[in-house]
């Protein structure tokens, strides 16, 4: 079971002035990552899980870390569920079925 926002949000170099994100630079590192996990993926022939967050649907955050944060994690799960043959979306722990 992978977690993309797990492993971005722990392995992320975090500057330490937030307003010195370049936003550009991040996105392409995390959606090459993210690709490169979807390629490696299609190599094997078993089945994968792969479990994120959804944090768009909530209060747009006040801070641009958070920002830039928000808006890759939803572009990461949008190629993720690009690639996968199944997608669910979980509320309130009842899975509703949104691919495949």
């Amino acid at each position: 079971i992978l977690s993309p926002s797990l492993y971005h949000s722990n392995g992320a170099q975090r500057p330490k002035n937030p307003e010195e994100i370049k936003p550009a630079k991040v996105e392409k590192q995390v959606m090459d990552e993210v690709e490169d996990l979807t390629d490696c993926i299609g190599k094997h022939e078993c089945n994968f899980i792969v479990v994120s967050n959804e944090v768009g649907l909530g209060l747009v955050p006040d801070n641009k870390l958070g920002r830039v944060y928000r808006d890759l994690l939803g572009k990461a799960n949008q190629l993720l569920a690009r690639h996968a043959s199944e997608v669910y979306f979980m509320f309130s722990g009842i899975p509703v079925k949104i691919k495949g």
